[in-house]
Parts: structure tokens; C-alpha cells; sequence
């Protein structure tokens, strides 16, 4: 117990003034009365020859006195200190990804983690400030700074779990930035740690307090489904994962076009994968969705947003590609069986005579580079150096070591077993980026987007490699060709993350682009310097796209698909961690807890407004009292006359 302005209690000499008050002799009024007998406490005070009295018990002196002893002491600001998960400075960061939305604990972690917020809000003492950060694909900040308990929890009220992958960097970075503003910062993360799994999370100068949310691994998951275009016809690849250390046995329904495909039972190992190839497919198929659940009863499932996904074969028009190589086996077998491209084929010497070559939508460059890029997607394979591209030596038996299979270039595939003879050494652009490196770091496949002109790299030679013998090849060269489609146009495939957005070129002021999300309705894009960007991708299913067009008087209307599915590790892989691995980090339940000073003015504020109402009250008592007394004398009084006469 604390005073922050103690020398307020000097105030209390106002207690000698009131207690004076009640010291001094009334002054009475005289009154003639029948009898004094009624009056002969106030025959013994008029004797008294002092202009004082003695102090006698008076119930409002003491409820004065009271009240006056309340008021100074809420002056003084009392406040007592107690143990507190966070004071002075304190960041909030809510998970709010996918995996929060787990009902390992009741109703789900999500509701629970808002529940430990709530109560660091209600014991934060007069000098904390709280700033809340939910954290999911990107930062939102949904209070800054703020003292008012009334407004952080309706701020917190307002914060919904998303179905989006988790993302900790950015809020990291943001929580980082503010805590260098303010020293003595306190970061308290609530979550199920989840996200602390990724590598090369930014470090905060900051104490961290880690609220551990959640009890259970238990969760299987779909992370993919790919429909592949054979010659026989399409064929579906499913990924399934266990994340919990049981064995799992799910039952797995895939659907093609609203019709039942196919049902079986599948049982994967404790923490390990499995993947299923599904052939025979319908030579139409459209749209492919699978679905899982436990097949046993006594088996727990407890996120559901990662068990189903969905797939769509593109019906749009087939895509112009050019092919400039010497000669490649490799990729003129997998064009020969793939129907949605228009392969343009020429040696690297008839290039520059070509026609139109401005005019395709996606260019293959093998060992070779123009003088000029042209405007489409670039898949670069072991160019010649060029100013885009400098080449700065060679390197010999590299292995791929480094491998970022979250990003869509790499998504299904293995390349850990391929062999490289030699590679060479490129000078990446700063707009590019390594997606596969070797041990020592050389770039093998990079990807960068200039100004919406999409290139990937590859560094090698195929023929120095046994990629493509591999069943990773045309799994890879199906992502590049997708990945690369022009900005606005759907891929075969279109496939994005929850939250992320997807845009549109318009090449006529005519067009109209509206897009439909699941369950709900039609939402009309607008137009920003030629492009149409689409950004409410939180829910997972099946959006329609379509265009409307009108040209020469006569209005055409084309419809298609893109899918929003949870492949996201870090999401599905529910099981909490105990520790973040952060520096600074407390783990739950540690002791060491700091200290928060709160102050005690609002009950007593309380306390002297009651002691005020009941000093009024007996006041107002004893006025009654007196007036009723002064009534019954003035009666006998008057009596008393009326008998002399």
C-alpha cells in the first residue's frame, strides 16, 4: 500500500475547524413556556457561564469527520501494488489465424485467448497502456495506446478468428518498431505458439509474455489437391496430413461436378503424410472437391478448416506459348500432353525474324536470352548471362538444401533426390528471390515480379540434371506455367491463400468483372488504372468470376473459377508449444510475474458519496424531530393561555 501524493493528507486539518464548530455554545431562543420540565437541558446549558461546551457524542460530526478523512485520502491517491502478467507499456498480439479456430478448448482458442486478454485488461493499473494487434496473414490494430478498459474491451469484442494462414513476421516487425519507441515495453503474445515454428523470426527489445492457448495435436488435414492433365485424361492428387502423435484413420470422400468420385478409408502414420492418385477422372470434369473426417469414433479431429478443399480445371481459352530452345525433350513430351496451351516452337536462331512474337502470353527461353524481353511471363532456363541476368561463374554438384515448399513454384513436389551436374552462379535482381538453394546458398530456381511482368529461373541445364526424369518435373513445370499466367488472367488452376488478393487486367473500358464468393453474393469490382483487384478471399470454397464484355453493339459474358484452400503447416499443426523461442520470452505459469500499482480512489469515491447521503439523512431527521417537538410546545403554550383567561 502507496500514497503517489502524500503530503494531500495535510489536508486533514480541516478536521479542527469542524470539530471547533460543534465546541461552541448554541446561542437559544427565548420561550415562554407552562413547564419547564420539558426544557431542563436547556435551563442546565444556558447556565453555563463559558462560551464553550463539552464535546458530546454527535453522529454527523463523526460521518463529517469520516467524509473528510475520505476525501483527503482520495486526494492522496492510494493504490496498492500487485502481481500482473503485464504493466506499464504492453502490446497485445491476438492469433487470429486459422488454427485458433481448434475446439480442443471450449468453445474454441480463439474465445478462450479473447477471455486472458480480458483479464489483463481488467487488472491494468492507472499508468498502463495497452496496444491490441491481431495478428493473422497481416497486422490489424485494433486499439493503439489506450488506457480506457471500455475501449479496449469493446476493441476486443470486435476482433473475429480468421480462416487465413499464419503470417507472424509483420506483426512482429510492428510490435518491434513500438517497442523501440517505448522503453520498458512488455509483448504479451497469446496464441498457440504455432507460428513460432517458423525460422527467422525478428528479435524485439522487449520482456515477452507468452500466454500459451490450447491442450491437444490432435488434427488431420487435406494440404493439397491438384488435378494433373494426362493424355488419358485428368487425374486428381490428394496430400493428407497427421499432425497428432496417434495414428489416424479418415475416411476420405472426393466429389467431381456434385457427384460422388470416390470413398475410402485412409490411415496415416503419427506425424507423417500420405498422398493418393485418383485416375480415370471424367474427360469434363470441372470441379473437384474432397472432403475428410475421423473414422473412428474415438479418434478427434478438432480443426475442421483444413479438411476440405476444392480444385477447378480451367474452361477458359488455351494460353499462347512460345518455346525458343535448341532442342528439349523433355519439354516438348509434356506439351504434346497437355491440351490448354498453344505451343509456338523455334530454335533461339529464328527468334528474332519471328513474327508477332510480342503477341503470345507466356514465353520459354532454354539456354537462351533475347535481346529485348518481351512483355509475357519468362521461364528462364540456364540463360546465357545477360544485363538482366549476369552470370558470375559456375558451380559443381550443387544439391537443392534450401527449399521454400510453401511457395507455389515448389507446392507437391520433391526435389531433395535430384541430381545437378553444374549450375550457374546469377546475380539476382533485387525484385527476384531464391526459392531453392543449395547448402552453400547458390540460387537453383528463383522467381520475381517486375512490375507485373512474372519470371522464374531455373539455373541449370535440365540435360545436366536428371530433373526431368523425375516425377517432380511436370508437377513443377505445371506450377511454373500457372504461377507465370498474365496478371488478371485465371490460371488452370487458380489457386490462392485465405486472405490474399487476386487481380484483373482490363484490356476494354467495357468490361465488367464481378466475382461471387461461397454462400453469398455478387460483388462488382472496381477499376483502377486497368486493373480490378478482388481482396474478401477470408473464406475458404469455390469463387465464381465473371466477365462481361461488349463489343461492336453485342454484349458476351465468359464465366470462371478460382478456389481459396488452407494449405498452410503452421495453421494445421495445432499442437501448442510451450515456449516461443523468442528472447525474453516467460513461458506460461512462471514465476517472476511483475508487479502493477492500482489505485483505490473509485470505491472510495463510493464510500464518501454513501457517508454524504447519510449524513443527509439523519440531518433531515433531526430537523423532522425538532419541528415536531417545537409543534407540541407551541400546542401547550397555547393551552396554558387559554386557561388563565
Amino acid at each position: 500500500m502507496g500514497l503517489l501524493i502524500p503530503f494531500a493528507l495535510g489536508l486533514l486539518a480541516l478536521a479542527v475547524p469542524i470539530v471547533v464548530l460543534y465546541l461552541l455554545k448554541v446561542k437559544r431562543e427565548d420561550l415562554t413556556v407552562s413547564s419547564n420540565f420539558l426544557w431542563r437541558r436547556v435551563l442546565e446549558d444556558k447556565q453555563a457561564n463559558a462560551p464553550w461546551q463539552k464535546l458530546q457524542k454527535n453522529w454527523l460530526l463523526l460521518l463529517q469527520l469520516l467524509l473528510l478523512f475520505l476525501l483527503v485520502f482520495i486526494l492522496s491517491r492510494p493504490f496498492f501494488s500487485a502481481e500482473a502478467q503485464a504493466s506499464g507499456n504492453i502490446i497485445i498480439l491476438l492469433d487470429a489465424s486459422a488454427g485458433m479456430q481448434a475446439t480442443d478448448v471450449q468453445p474454441t482458442r480463439f474465445s478462450k485467448a479473447k477471455d486472458e486478454i480480458n483479464s489483463i485488461i481488467d487488472g491494468m493499473g492507472g499508468s498502463d497502456q495497452i496496444t491490441l494487434v491481431l495478428m493473422h496473414s497481416f497486422p490489424e490494430v485494433l486499439a493503439s495506446n489506450s488506457t480506457s478498459k471500455n475501449d479496449l474491451k469493446a476493441a476486443l469484442n470486435r476482433a473475429k478468428v480468421t480462416s487465413e494462414p499464419s503470417n507472424p513476421r509483420p506483426s512482429l516487425i510492428l510490435a518491434a518498431a513500438a517497442a523501440d519507441r517505448y522503453p520498458q515495453t512488455t509483448v504479451v503474445v497469446v496464441s498457440s505458439g504455432a507460428f513460432a515454428r517458423e525460422e527467422g523470426l525478428p528479435s524485439l527489445k522487449a520482456k515477452i509474455k507468452y500466454i500459451k492457448v490450447g491442450n491437444s495435436d490432435q488434427n488431420q488435414a487435406i494440404s493439397g489437391l491438384r488435378l494433373r492433365e494426362t493424355g488419358g485424361g485428368p487425374q486428381l492428387f490428394v496430400g493428407l496430413n497427421n499432425y497428432s502423435a496417434q495414428v489416424a484413420k479418415i475416411n476420405l470422400v472426393v466429389t467431381v461436378d456434385n457427384k460422388q468420385f470416390d470413398t475410402r478409408q485412409v490411415e496415416i502414420n503419427p506425424e507423417d503424410k500420405n498422398s493418393i492418385t485418383l485416375t480415370d477422372l471424367p474427360i469434363n470434369t470441372r470441379i473437384v472437391s474432397a472432403r475428410i473426417k475421423p473414422a473412428d469414433a474415438s479418434q478427434q479431429d478438432y480443426l475442421a478448416a483444413d479438411n476440405e478443399a476444392w480444385t477447378v480445371r480451367s474452361a477458359g481459352q488455351p494460353q499462347r506459348l512460345l518455346l525458343v530452345t535448341p532442342g528439349n525433350t523433355f519439354l516438348e513430351l509434356f506439351f504434346n500432353r497437355l491440351p490448354n496451351y498453344n505451343v509456338t516452337k523455334v530454335t533461339p536462331d529464328n527468334y528474332d525474324t519471328l513474327p508477332n512474337k510480342e503477341s503470345f502470353d507466356l514465353y520459354i527461353f532454354d539456354t537462351f536470352t533475347p535481346d529485348v524481353l518481351p512483355p509475357g511471363g519468362i521461364f528462364f532456363i540456364s540463360p546465357p548471362t545477360s544485363t538482366a541476368l549476369p552470370v558470375s561463374g559456375s558451380v559443381n554438384s550443387p544439391s537443392f538444401a534450401r527449399l521454400d515448399q510453401n511457395d507455389p513454384l515448389l507446392r507437391y513436389t520433391d526435389l531433395s533426390a535430384v541430381y545437378i551436374k553444374q549450375a550457374n552462379q546469377y546475380t539476382l535482381p533485387g525484385w527476384m528471390k531464391a526459392v531453392a538453394s543449395s547448402s552453400e546458398g547458390t540460387p537453383l530456381i528463383a522467381e520475381g515480379d517486375q512490375q507485373g511482368q512474372r519470371v522464374v529461373l531455373l539455373t541449370f541445364d535440365i540435360h545436366q540434371s536428371d530433373l526431368g526424369l523425375s516425377t517432380a518435373w511436370p508437377i513443377f513445370l505445371i506450377n511454373t506455367l500457372s504461377w507465370l499466367q498474365p496478371a488478371g488472367a485465371l490460371d488452370q488452376v487458380t489457386e490462392i491463400n485465405p486472405g490474399e488478393p487476386i487481380s484483373f487486367n482490363i484490356t476494354n473500358p467495357t468490361e465488367e468483372i464481378s466475382v461471387t464468393p461461397p454462400n453469398t453474393g455478387a460483388e462488382v469490382l472496381k477499376v483502377n488504372s486497368g486493373v480490378a483487384s478482388f481482396t474478401d478471399t477470408g473464406q475458404t470454397g469455390i469463387y465464381s468470376v465473371t466477365h462481361k464484355m461488349t463489343v461492336g453493339g453485342k454484349t458476351t459474358s465468359l464465366s470462371d473459377n478460382f478456389v481459396v484452400n488452407l494449405y498452410d503447416d503452421l495453421s494445421s499443426n495445432i499442437r501448442p508449444l510451450d515456449d516461443l523461442g523468442l528472447q525474453g520470452t516467460i513461458p506460461t505459469g512462471a514465476s517472476g510475474g511483475t508487479l502493477s500499482d492500482h489505485e483505490l480512489w473509485q470505491p472510495l469515491a463510493l464510500g464518501a458519496l454513501m457517508i454524504l447521503m447519510l449524513e443527509w439523512w439523519i440531518f433531515y431527521q433531526a430537523r423532522r424531530i425538532r419541528r415536531k417537538d417545537s409543534a407540541l410546545v407551541s400546542g401547550l403554550d397555547k393551552k396554558v393561555k387559554a386557561s388563565k383567561t
